[in-house]
């Protein structure tokens, strides 16, 4: 079954394209997510599950 349906499929560089573009995304994001400039954000993001926004909780 899996031949018939390869063996009409006539684009073989559609899979190629789409793995392009799939590696190249997933590169960039993350070099973005590594990167110094976002360790601030990073770092105060973390906290946030911490501060719900409660002054004093007893």
């Amino acid at each position: 079954m899996d031949k018939d349906i390869f063996n009409h499929f006539n684009q073989p560089w559609l899979p190629m394209t789409a793995l392009g573009i799939f590696v190249t995304c997933f590169i960039i994001y993350v070099y973005w997510t590594y990167k110094k400039s976002n360790k601030k954000f990073y770092e105060n993001s973390s906290y946030m599950p911490l501060h719900d926004g409660v002054k004093h909780e007893r």
